[in-house]
């Protein structure tokens, strides 16, 4: 039995997909036929004509700066982490070292701006309940602490429902609530609270680039539930 596909048949009666398929199935072909090579051009643009050979190089070329680039792009989202692991490490020793609510949300503020280079932070925490009066009483004159409010609680649903950290732009009545004297870029909201969120970190920047849809929130994660946990010393 004759295995070869072109048997029988003349050029002008071959099926493209019978060509494409044989020479799919003998990459090697044009190492045994180069003199084929000289006499086949792929079109190229309007006015040039480039070889098979070099068609395949450059596509082979242009794989490459792909991968590169992904590569690239990796190194530096690991570089990026980096950084930030260290400045979560620095975050936890200063705020470990407050003894008392007030001082802890100026401490987490202050390093905040500083370390992550934010333009605005805020923290909002819904009907949580303090252990001692006296704090709940001093914290009265402080934002951070609010009472259960179901419109605004569906302002940030979508964070608290799903205890994962949102980055990107603001909707107008998110930034309205958060940051009313400011004309923010972008922002992150982490939430906050264990074992269900019961209120939000939000990290503000003027730059629309600094945090955008899709970018690693492993470690913004990990960051709020370490202020959550350390929250828990003055919640009941």
């Amino acid at each position: 039995m004759n295995s070869d596909p072109f048997s029988g048949a003349s050029l002008e009666q071959l099926p493209e997909e019978k060509v494409a398929a044989y020479l799919q199935q003998h990459p090697d072909f044009f190492i045994h036929h180069e003199s084929l090579l000289t006499k086949m051009d792929i079109p190229h643009g309007p006015d040039a004509a480039i070889s098979l050979v070099e068609r395949q190089v450059r596509v082979l070329r242009d794989e490459n700066q792909q991968l590169q680039r992904q590569i690239n792009t990796m190194i530096e989202a690991a570089k990026r982490n980096e950084v930030l692991n260290v400045q979560i490490q620095h975050l936890v020793t200063a705020l470990l070292e407050q003894t008392d609510l007030d001082a802890f949300f100026d401490t987490l503020y202050q390093s905040l701006n500083e370390e992550f280079n934010t333009d605005a932070v805020i923290v909002r925490l819904f009907d949580v309940s303090l252990k001692e009066p006296q704090i709940q009483a001093e914290m009265a004159l402080r934002p951070e602490l609010t009472e259960y409010d179901a419109q605004v609680f569906n302002l940030f649903e979508n964070v608290l429902n799903t205890s994962t950290p949102l980055c990107g732009r603001l909707t107008n009545a998110q930034a309205a609530y958060l940051f009313p004297e400011l004309k923010l870029g972008s922002a992150v909201l982490i939430p906050l609270g264990t074992p269900k969120p019961q209120g939000i970190l939000a990290l503000g920047s003027l730059d629309v680039a600094r945090f955008y849809a899709g970018m690693s929130t492993d470690l913004l994660s990990y960051m709020g539930k370490l202020v959550s946990q350390m929250l828990r010393r003055w919640q009941v």
